[in-house]
Order: C-alpha cells, then sequence, then structure tokens
C-alpha cells in the first residue's frame, strides 16, 4: 500500500497559505484518477501571471520539472485539470478562504518508488506565493 504525506515549508507571510491537503483516493493510486483538494487561504489577492515551479524527483534523479501559470491553469489554458472555487483564471483569485482542486490520472507506469514533489509558488512579481514538499510511496503498490 502506497503513503504518502505533505509539509508547508512556506513562509507564514506568503500570500498563499496551506491549510490542508487530502487526497481520493487515499493514498494516491498509479494507474487511477486521484483528485488533490488544497485547503488553503488567499491573503491577497492572486493575479493573473502567478506562477508553480513544480518538480518531481525519485531518490536523486529529477522526472519532472515544470513551470505552470496558475490562473492560464485555471481557465484550462494548460495542461493541468485545475479548478479553484474562488475563480475561474479569468480573474483575480480574491483574498480569502479558498479550495483548489486537482485531477491527476497516474500512469499505471509511475515508477515504485520514493517520490518526492516539490512546489514553489511566486507572485506576478515574482514575490514567494507558497512552498510545499511531497512525499509519495509507492514502492508497495
Amino acid at each position: 500500500m502506497a503513503s504518502w504525506d505533505y509539509e508547508n515549508i512556506g513562509l507564514p507571510t506568503d500570500p498563499l497559505q496551506i491549510v490542508s491537503i487530502t487526497v481520493v483516493p487515499d493514498p494516491p493510486t498509479p494507474g487511477r484518477s486521484n483528485v488533490f483538494t488544497v485547503n488553503a487561504v488567499a491573503r491577497d489577492a492572486i493575479a493573473d501571471g502567478a506562477y508553480l515551479d513544480v518538480t518531481v524527483k525519485l531518490g536523486l534523479v529529477k522526472l519532472l520539472h515544470r513551470r505552470y501559470d496558475l490562473l492560464a491553469e485555471l481557465r484550462g489554458e494548460g495542461s493541468l485539470k485545475l479548478a479553484c472555487d474562488t475563480s475561474d483564471g479569468k480573474s483575480p483569485i480574491p483574498r480569502g478562504d479558498m479550495k483548489l482542486t486537482l485531477t491527476l490520472n497516474l500512469s499505471s507506469e509511475t515508477p515504485r518508488g520514493k517520490l518526492e514533489v516539490g512546489v514553489r509558488g511566486y507572485t506576478v512579481d515574482d514575490d514567494d506565493l507558497l512552498a510545499l514538499k511531497a512525499k509519495v510511496d509507492f514502492t508497495k503498490s
């Protein structure tokens, strides 16, 4: 059985504060659609041009490093299936409580091992937005 965990490694002053992350199914499962729900608080409005840098590693091997434009993804213009309950990406994400939903179809070819996922977010002005680290152990999948 796989297991997973995450850690909010951002600062208390970051504009986007992660409150909790859940996934269905729990734990994440290769070969299936996995829905990640991120409950967060936007301390400031998040404007178009904010972006996420995502890195996935298996041990020391970098499997993925990609930049995602946050609001473009919400508008459906990118490769992620991402939704937000307070913005469709056509306008800034407003201050306050919010929920992001990310649907990932993990390939059945996902490597069986311990993956580390790093997410660093930045505002349109390249200031810190958020930072988190997740670990997923697929060795027993």
